[in-house]
């Protein structure tokens, strides 16, 4: 089995300018052309994970669906912690708690189903 080691390929200093600090914004204006693609969660090539589109149309749509139908609202004012912790699935240091309330047009559109 060969595994690619995703922690260090997307902290590459080479790669990205600062990479461990959190900046979604680097992705808003760069263009994802093959030789450039350097976030690999599907793996590359031939062996590449025949459902990754499948699972980035569902990932976009549950995400979407979670931000169209609930209010989110943080608990507290301190900026959150992005320190990562130990574990295979990269969990933060200090999980988000986050309060979320269904949309009251959401309820209304459930009750009648």
């Amino acid at each position: 089995m060969l595994l690619v080691n995703l922690w260090t390929l997307h902290r590459d200093p080479n790669l990205w300018v600062d990479p461990t600090r959190f900046v979604p914004e680097r992705f808003e204006e760069r263009e994802l052309d093959s030789e450039i693609y350097n976030i690999l969660p599907f793996g590359v090539g031939r062996r590449a994970c025949p459902g990754s589109v499948l699972a980035k149309r569902f990932m976009a749509n549950a995400i979407g669906s979670l931000i169209q139908c609930f209010e989110w609202e943080r608990i507290g004012n301190e900026e959150i912690n992005m320190t990562e912790g130990i574990g295979l699935t990269m969990p933060k240091v200090e999980p988000l708690i986050a309060l979320c309330r269904p949309r009251q047009l959401m309820v209304k559109v459930l009750s009648n189903i």
